[in-house]
């Protein structure tokens, strides 16, 4: 019974780590600039990436702020948690909104796709230091 019963705390404790690997937070973000290198679609890396206003790349400044070279502007960002998974949010100075899902693949490459009015965009960024 005793062992039974480290088993169930040991897969509840496995359990609750899973979910917590898939929170990205702003420190991963920040530093370097972020290459547009390939399309994400459905988790994998590969095809063309659409996403016109990034094309140029992306440089998160810090917790809140986000440099888009082709636009030549700081946006605002924002990072929380969805039932779809992580969020990502992108104000652009205009007042236009964009949300993506977005996973981070490793520390120096990350995946977003687009929700709502940007739902076809998919786009896979990796870090250049």
């Amino acid at each position: 019974m005793k062992i039974g019963r480290q088993l169930l705390l040991l897969l509840m404790v496995i359990i609750v780590m899973e979910g917590c690997g898939n929170v990205i937070t702003e420190d991963q973000l920040i530093g370097g600039t972020w290459l547009l290198t390939n399309g994400y679609e459905d988790g994998e890396i590969g095809g063309d990436p659409v996403c016109p206003p990034f094309d140029g790349g992306l440089e998160f400044i810090d917790e809140e702020n986000v440099y888009v070279i082709d636009q030549e502007k700081e946006f605002v960002y924002r990072l929380r948690e969805s039932d779809e998974g992580m969020e990502i949010s992108f104000f652009n100075p205009n007042g236009e909104v964009d949300f993506y899902t977005i996973t981070m693949e490793n520390e120096n490459a990350f995946g977003i796709n687009g929700a709502g009015v940007s739902k076809f965009w998919n786009c896979y960024f990796e870090r250049e230091e």
